[in-house]
């Protein structure tokens, strides 16, 4: 049994190292690309960017699910080899999105037209940003129809050649907009690049899957209506969750703007941004999770699909835990080193940003992963949706009385701490009174066994670790980056030894001494 859990373990991490490969070159890129353009531009060019994509993420919305019951019939479809259907699948979703393109730029000439009434910037520099925001939503709209394509290459399990055109766009896209901010071309030119580039890497996907599936076609010949209801069955429980989504992560950003302003919004997004970060580097791991439940469920195989949501939760837990504690700890001298930033509201939203998303990837994102494929899609909606009302409600009522609560604790902005809490506390209710009672069930497990399985040893090594992370910050403060990464590396050495000695199971130490031992052989030899 051990030998069985580790082969399908090192067959989903094998699939995760290209996944890693693109993160590190993303998260340097992302690390430098942020310091450029917050310096480079004024804070207001600087929120409204920000507010730009906040903004036409909601294009997402018109995606209805479709992307994900893509990348399912996708999985489906290599085992069962039915690709004339498929085509009919694929087509009828992608001249949908064809027609959805069209309201999006629809949607952006009627908001250029009401941006001084809805936001709150400087009248002189409205013209600008109505033109940038022109050109923003005329841009997504060409993009728009190709994005499912990495949907497809994802339901094949073709992650590697995916990182690859991602990878190669995204440094094209970090060296347009430096060039971009250089030149002193600022929105105009950044809208041209970015959303250049992403056009760029989503037709080279094209490209591929065409060199992949050869007998794939996209043709009107093969629109077919008929399939819209089979594959709306599921699709549109997945929009919903897309949709909750997009409200919880998204959301933050137009709240702060309508009833804070838009300079605030630029403050707020950097600690969206160490989240980003953070959760990408975490998280990687779960790519992997869609396909393969997906094609596990089509087998019929449950028992392999309680294996690989359990085993992932634990892997989970022990990644984000090990990258959580010295972003928690050193978040203060990294934000004033990164971006010479100072600033105790954006600080505070920082914690509690991160601390939300521990709890999303610890102990709610393998369950999600596994339960959408075994069509617990139902459930999973309404829950996303009732998550997403509390999280909205919660941010407009905080930013008006988290000020008055801090009031006697001189904290400028503290109406952005409001909006985090509004984040933070559905996350946490969701967690512990839905995803994981849900979990367990399907597992058939206690909840008692599943946190002395799941959860305890993690919980343990994490508390240690912290408490040596923060007597390093005590004994001498890191204020050079230096010093930041030297602690982080030792924080890191210190939870890994730990969790060889408490957080890993009997087997899976021996399998570890074992592959050292083989390595070290071969290299004697």
């Amino acid at each position: 049994m051990a030998q069985e859990r580790l082969g399908l373990r090192k067959r989903m991490l094998i699939n995760t190292i290209s996944n890693y490969g693109k993160m590190i070159i993303g998260i340097f890129v992302t690390i430098f690309l942020t310091r450029i353009l917050f310096l480079g531009l004024s804070r207001e060019e600087y929120g409204f960017w920000a507010l730009l994509w906040s903004i036409f993420g909601y294009s997402l919305l018109l995606d209805f699910g479709f992307g994900t019951a893509v990348q399912k019939h996708t999985s489906e479809c290599s085992v069962s080899g039915d690709w004339e259907k498929y085509n009919r699948v694929v087509s009828t979703v992608f001249f949908n999105y064809v027609a959805f393109a069209f309201l999006i730029v629809v949607f952006a000439v009627v908001l250029s037209f009401n941006i001084g009434s809805i936001f709150g910037f400087d009248a002189a520099n409205e013209s600008y940003f109505r033109q940038v925001l022109i050109l923003f939503g005329i841009g997504s709209a060409l993009c728009f129809p190709f994005g499912f394509f990495t949907e497809i290459l994802r339901g094949l399990q073709k992650m590697h050649t995916r990182n690859i055109i991602q990878t190669s766009f995204v440094v094209l896209n970090f060296v347009g907009m430096a060039l971009m901010i250089h030149f002193k071309l600022n929105l105009r030119g950044m809208v041209f690049v970015a959303l250049g580039t992403n056009l760029a890497s989503s037709l080279t996907m094209m490209y591929v899957v065409h060199r992949l599936i050869p007998t794939f076609k996209l043709s009107l010949k093969h629109y077919d209506r008929s399939l819209m209801r089979s594959v709306m069955g599921f699709s549109l429980y997945a929009y919903l969750i897309t949709f909750t989504n997009l409200i919880i992560l998204k959301t933050d950003q137009l709240v702060i703007s309508v009833f804070g302003s838009v300079a605030m919004v630029a403050i707020y997004q950097i600690s969206i941004r160490l989240t980003d970060t953070y959760q990408k580097f975490s998280g990687q791991f779960l790519d992997n999770l869609g396909p393969v439940s997906a094609t596990l469920f089509a087998a019929g195989n449950k028992s392999k699909m309680t294996e690989v949501m359990i085993e992932s939760n634990r892997l989970m837990g022990i990644i984000s835990s090990l990258l959580l504690v010295p972003l928690i700890v050193y978040v203060k001298p990294l934000l004033n080193i990164w971006l010479e930033l100072d600033h105790t509201a954006g600080m505070i939203c920082a914690l509690i940003l991160l601390i939300s998303m521990y709890v999303l990837l610890f102990f709610r994102s393998s369950s999600v992963y596994v339960l959408l494929m075994a069509n617990e899609h139902k459930i999973l909606a309404v829950v996303a949706v009732i998550e997403a009302i509390a999280n909205l409600g919660l941010s407009i009522m905080f930013i008006h009385l988290m000020p008055r609560w801090l009031a006697g604790y001189n904290i400028p902005d503290a109406a952005i701490i409001g909006v985090a809490a509004g984040t933070f506390i559905p996350n946490v209710i969701m967690a512990f009174v839905f995803n994981i009672p849900k979990a367990c069930r399907f597992a058939g497990i206690s909840i008692a066994q599943y946190f002395k399985d799941v959860v305890l040893r993690t919980l343990i090594v994490t508390a240690i670790s912290f408490g040596f992370a923060f007597g390093l910050y005590k004994l001498a403060y890191p204020g050079r980056l230096l010093m930041v990464l030297l602690y982080g590396a030792l924080t890191a050495t210190f939870y890994l030894i730990l969790t060889y000695f408490i957080g890993l199971k009997v087997w899976e130490k021996k399998q570890i001494r074992d592959y050292i031992r083989s390595k070290i052989s071969h290299a004697a030899s």
